[in-house]
């Protein structure tokens, strides 16, 4: 199963060099900048073209990362404008906003399949973003890009540098991640897990959003996000007996302790504000687990629900040593 799956994960270290004050929430400052900073320096068509749809997406960097197009003769996603992107920002979870110079925080980025070709032009984009000033508007502040890290599949293993601000240098795509990995990092799963949702997870289900995630629900997503990161990023269809895996679902109880956050994001395109609400919180599942484990594990990485781009959807695997108490 998904033989030419691949992804890359990066930390990108920043200094503040003034001072400057970031939201709460820096999803939406570091997603905005990117978007915008990527699609000036790499467009390669015209204002009115790019505004209305990318005549050269095949070449285009910006149309391949934000507006990856389906195919007219594509047997999945027919019809649709385009494909998942094929990058995720975890932006800094902390809620620390004010910055003096000489502060430093993070920001990472993961990159799926053939989008990992076009990190030069993200490190290019990210040292920009920085050059340029980032923060909250009338209080943005110089930063410099210290270093790029590839980061291994296993939390306790050594990351790789690959960029530093001394040498301006990148000097390859570091660890290319594959499901292998990914397992060999996996945590010892009997029967019992929990998924800690560390940022707004928003999953719709008949036009409703959902305020809790049962077993079959779950794996339905993951089952639909992989197989079309997989199809469209990696070249490869999801082979995986669906039906039968979700059968399987029905014997998985769980239990949820969940709260749903109220967030929204001002959109450039659209001119307005745009909600952006979802849960976070956990959610323990019972029954046998172990044929579900690499999809729960990639699901790590990939996260899951709507605006993975902004960091939404992301969670951990617990393997837990005591009862959830629910309130």
């Amino acid at each position: 199963m998904l033989q030419n799956f691949k992804f890359t994960q990066y930390r990108f270290t920043y200094t503040a060099q003034e001072p400057l004050r970031m939201p709460p929430n820096k999803a939406n400052v570091f997603r905005s900048r990117l978007g915008y900073t990527l699609r000036n320096i790499t467009c390669i068509g015209q204002e009115e073209e790019c505004r209305n749809r990318c005549e050269h997406p095949a070449q285009c960097v910006y149309s391949q990362c934000f507006e990856t197009p389906v195919p007219d003769d594509s047997p999945i996603l027919r019809g649709q404008p385009f494909a998942p992107h094929p990058f995720i920002l975890e932006p800094p979870l902390t809620g620390k906003q004010d910055y003096a110079p000489g502060d430093t925080f993070t920001c990472n980025l993961i990159l799926i399949g053939n989008a990992i070709n076009v990190l030069p032009w993200m490190a290019f984009t990210f040292n920009e973003i920085g050059k340029k000033r980032i923060g909250l508007h009338g209080k943005r502040g110089k930063c410099q890009l210290d270093k790029i890290e590839s980061l291994p599949a296993d939390d306790s293993a050594e990351s790789q540098t690959i960029y530093t601000a001394e040498t301006e240098t990148l000097t390859g795509p570091g660890l290319i991640l594959r499901l292998d990995d990914v397992m060999r990092s996996a945590p010892n799963v009997t029967d019992t897990i929990e998924l800690n949702f560390l940022t707004p997870t928003s999953i719709k289900v008949d036009r409703r959003w959902m305020r809790d995630l049962p077993f079959e629900l779950l794996i339905r997503n993951l089952l639909r996000r992989i197989r079309f990161l997989s199809y469209f990023h990696c070249g490869e269809e999801l082979e995986v007996d669906a039906h039968a895996l979700l059968a399987a679902t029905n014997s998985i109880t769980h239990t949820s302790r969940l709260r749903w956050m109220r967030k929204e994001r001002w959109s450039a395109r659209a001119k307005r504000t745009i909600p952006m609400d979802g849960f976070i919180g956990t959610i323990r599942f019972e029954g046998e687990l172990a044929p579900f484990l690499p999809l729960l594990c990639l699901g790590e990485y990939l996260h899951i629900g709507h605006h993975t781009a902004f960091g939404f959807g992301k969670y951990r695997i617990h393997v837990p040593t005591t009862s959830i108490v629910l309130q």
